[in-house]
């Protein structure tokens, strides 16, 4: 279980932790309460409970490491399946993140963070691309790195808990330079976000 040093990144927001684990299929289950543990016995898939497991293992170690009372905090999900931390005091902030071989996740206590990561290796057909971007975008970002655009714009869903719900072509991003982005809802809304490379991935965050 590692925890970023972020304050190397460009724009990367002080109010939020990111940290990063390896898949672990061996780890200690007591940590899980009793609907974690349902739920992670509901996986056929292998693959899919050593994320699981490796997610909360992670979560609880960035917990530890900010200091929070861990005896006040409860994992909690919206009926989107948005995750959220419930504390004593007031909601608090989470989003995951994994890969085949990774799992990441953002904790923050004032920022509704969305956090996406893709590995460099990933493919992304340029059909899917276009289907993503608005015709502004199209011209003006249809050549650069596609994982960055796509994994910007699932941060920003996650961010806002709508999942397949949004069309993605109505968040509307707008690039500055270090991989700060402006991502604009419905020409309306504005959530800000950074891409940045680490580990292999492309990891994008929005909040």
């Amino acid at each position: 279980m590692n925890r970023f040093d972020t304050s190397q990144i460009p724009n990367f927001p002080k109010e939020i932790v990111l940290g990063w684990s390896e898949v672990d299929f061996e780890l200690d289950r007591s940590i899980l309460s009793d609907e974690e543990t349902k739920t992670l016995a509901n996986f056929t898939n292998e693959q899919r409970k050593g994320e699981f497991l490796t997610a909360r293992h992670l979560f609880w170690k960035l917990i530890n490491d900010l200091g929070w009372d861990s005896e006040s905090i409860k994992l909690r999900k919206e009926e989107t399946g948005k995750p959220y931390i419930e504390t004593a005091e007031r909601r608090k902030f989470v989003s995951f993140s994994h890969s085949q071989d990774l799992v990441l996740c953002a904790v923050s206590e004032s920022l509704d963070v969305g956090l996406d990561a893709e590995t460099l290796d990933r493919k992304v057909n340029p059909s899917i691309v276009k289907r993503i971007l608005s015709e502004n975008e199209w011209e003006v970002y249809g050549e650069d790195d596609p994982i960055s655009l796509w994994t910007m714009k699932e941060s920003a869903v996650k961010s806002l808990g709508t999942g397949l719900r949004t069309n993605l072509k109505d968040l509307e991003l707008s690039k500055s330079e270090d991989g700060f982005f402006t991502i604009t809802i419905n020409q309306k809304e504005e959530l800000q976000g950074i891409c940045f490379i680490a580990l292999n991935h492309c990891i994008s965050i929005a909040f």
